[in-house]
């Protein structure tokens, strides 16, 4: 039973359960995209196609799961109530809507047609600052200084900044505000997003999940405090290298930094694991630990890309795809498929049952999905990941268009147990 998520102060189920719900279609249209876009995949990292395809991920599959779980896991970590539920609501539409609208937009290569940009790009940038004041005024609530509260402050600032600059970059391809390339601001957006967004929450998320799913105790902590200070200042290194053009001493230096600082993030969650007393892995931590897996291979990737080794030079841009689809369809969909498993059964549990403890008959939350549709979903995801790197790599779209079939099986199988849990009805029965 995971306890720790239970809390007088969780918000409504309503204003979680359609994150999870919209999240999982959205998975469903990426797999789809994934199979049109897998010439480009094949040719290049960047062009129309792909950034719709990647906004599609980032932004309605894994943001909108993000916010939905975050409003679910605040009270818990903050130990406070959310600090405003219209906002909650409000910013779940305005990023569903934002998204649809700014993927389609890149998709078709649209880009001259400001206005879809403008409305897109405003409806995110409203969502996420709804979503920033219900984290930072929660937070302000607390009495719990924690680490981990750190980390999900900081990562919210990364967020909005994430979004001010995705805003000024297609600006800037009208109006040309500044000279710098906007290749080069584009990487520094996404940067700011993967590293700054993504892995700085994480790290707060995961750090306080793990070890209650593992069931471990009396892990060092120095190992998390220097993770958030070498990541953190490892990216504003990095970020200055990327804009200055420094050379090539001083991205090293900032790529080190950061692989210190998520190999400490890394070092704790394996600390976790050896010291679990839960030794038995269900499905949602099978695929928690493989997404640590691919998380290593993420590092190897961006390792590859910051010394920019000559022998690799023919397969850079290969390189700079695979390191993108192992982060994001690798590393955080991992993640994200292993801990639905371990929050949403329990929060529609919550929902029906827990008035009813000790009172009647009631089923427990790995029983309101189907254990072997998620075995068949861990497998294909696997299979999945495997072909589409190999596709990425070797430059073969027909890899990649078998990778997005295992990632349909993937998205649809996951959307089929989502839903079940989703429309799960009382099944309580009075005790005998």
């Amino acid at each position: 039973m995971q306890a720790g998520l239970s809390t007088k102060n969780a918000p409504s189920p309503n204003v979680v359960l359609p994150h999870y719900a919209a999240g999982a279609i959205f998975f469903i249209i990426a797999s789809v995209l994934l199979f049109f876009a897998s010439d480009d995949l094949a040719n290049t990292f960047i062009g129309p196609k792909i950034l719709g395809l990647t906004h599609i991920l980032v932004l309605g599959w894994i943001t909108v799961i993000i916010f939905g779980a975050l409003y679910q896991l605040i009270p818990v970590v903050m130990e406070v109530k959310l600090f405003s539920e219209t906002l909650a609501h409000i910013s779940f539409y305005t990023l569903v809507t934002g998204t649809v609208l700014l993927s389609y937009t890149f998709w078709n290569n649209y880009i001259s047609q400001t206005i879809y940009l403008q409305i897109g790009g405003t409806l995110i940038f409203i969502s996420v600052i709804l979503f920033v004041i219900n984290v930072l005024f929660s937070a302000l609530k607390t009495k719990q200084k924690t680490l981990e509260n750190t980390f999900i402050v900081t990562s919210a600032g990364w967020l909005l900044l994430t979004v001010l600059l995705g805003i000024f970059i297609t600006m800037n391809l009208v109006f040309h505000f500044v000279p710098k390339s906007n290749l080069e601001l584009l990487k520094i957006h996404v940067h700011f997003g993967i590293i700054g967004w993504f892995i700085m929450l994480v790290i707060g998320v995961a750090s306080t999940l793990m070890p209650m799913f593992f069931i471990a105790h009396k892990l060092n902590r120095t190992y998390l405090k220097s993770a958030y200070y070498l990541t953190n200042g490892g990216l504003i290194i990095l970020i200055l290298t990327l804009y200055f053009d420094t050379n090539i001493l001083f991205k090293i230096t900032a790529g080190l930094i950061l692989l210190t600082g998520i190999l400490f993030f890394i070092k704790y969650n394996f600390d976790a694991y050896k010291k679990r007393l839960r030794k038995k892995l269900d499905i949602g931590m099978k695929l928690s630990v493989f997404a640590f897996v691919l998380l290593f291979l993420t590092l190897i990737f961006g390792v590859l890309l910051v010394l920019n080794l000559n022998i690799f030079s023919k397969i850079n841009g290969s390189i700079h795809t695979a390191y993108g689809i192992s982060l994001i369809l690798g590393f955080l969909t991992s993640l994200i498929l292993g801990q639905m498993y371990k929050t949403l059964p329990f929060i529609v549990w919550l929902k029906l049952y827990q008035d009813k403890v000790g009172k009647f008959k009631i089923p427990m939350p790995a029983h309101i999905y189907s254990a072997k549709i998620a075995d068949w979903h861990y497998y294909s995801f696997i299979t999945a990941m495997i072909i589409i790197l190999a596709g990425v790599l070797l430059k073969e779209s027909i890899l990649i268009k078998i990778s997005a079939f295992a990632f349909f099986i993937t998205a649809s199988l996951y959307t089929f147990n989502t839903f079940k849990i989703l429309f799960h009805k009382d099944k309580s029965e009075p005790l005998n």
